[in-house]
């Protein structure tokens, strides 16, 4: 059996910590890792953050009404559709309060190791308070980025944004969280950016992440050969 890739989110948070802490909090990942999925609004981000198109003039905000009718369409009812409309409304707030706009930018992955990959960043460049910025947004309630899972994302978006091309060498960096649910049954935008953040280098990034799945194929391997065993028994329990 292949040991799964690691989701961005999860090896932000898990890299950063001792090998002890590494290994319980690898042992406390599930194969499913989510019952719902924020894919929809991640496919609204282009017309959440009012991207204009390349070739053509400026262009109208998408109003809110839009984006939801979109998401009614394409989620689930229940858990799905309210926490991916939860999700749209504060950061259509934000870029709406903000002025945010924006343009279409094609940051590819940076490679760690054979086979991973991480994307901590969305495929634009925004500007906001008249300053450029790339951006990740991290919408989980739970297990999301910590402090320090941060500045491990910082960092690798520095690596891989700033120090791989002149052109983005001034560009700034922020992380969008979001606040639990409020008495609107809304959760407001969390703006953390990388100033004063002390980012770690590229080798030891590298090390960390290497760290983190050595611990991880152990802790795979383990299941692997414990599920082996209960089908061996006959026993599932």
């Amino acid at each position: 059996m292949t040991t799964p890739l690691l989701p961005d989110i999860d090896l932000a948070r898990i890299a950063p910590l001792p090998d002890d802490m590494k290994r319980a909090a690898l042992r406390q990942m599930k194969s499913g890792f989510s019952t719902f999925s924020y894919k929809h609004v991640r496919s609204c981000f282009g017309d959440l953050f009012n991207i204009q198109p390349a070739m053509f003039g400026l262009s109208e905000a998408t109003s809110y009404d839009k984006i939801d009718e979109r998401l009614v369409r394409v989620c689930k009812a229940g858990a799905e559709l309210k926490n991916n409309r939860q999700i749209a409304k504060a950061l259509h707030a934000f870029a709406t309060s903000g002025g945010v706009t924006g343009r279409h930018h094609d940051f590819f992955p940076l490679a760690m190791g054979i086979g991973r990959k991480v994307s901590f960043w969305l495929p634009m460049v925004l500007a906001f308070e008249e300053q450029p910025y790339a951006v990740f947004i991290d919408p989980r309630r739970t297990r999301g980025l910590t402090q320090d899972a941060r500045r491990f994302a910082f960092s690798m978006m520095h690596e891989r944004i700033r120090a791989s091309d002149d052109d983005f060498s001034d560009i700034n960096f922020a992380i969008i969280r979001f606040g639990a649910d409020d008495e609107q049954d809304c959760r407001a935008v969390r703006f953390f950016s990388d100033e004063g953040v002390d980012l770690y280098s590229l080798d030891e990034l590298e090390s960390l992440v290497a760290s983190t799945y050595r611990i991880w194929q152990e802790v795979w391997d383990e299941r692997t050969a414990e599920t082996r065993r209960r089908k061996g028994t006959g026993s599932f329990f």
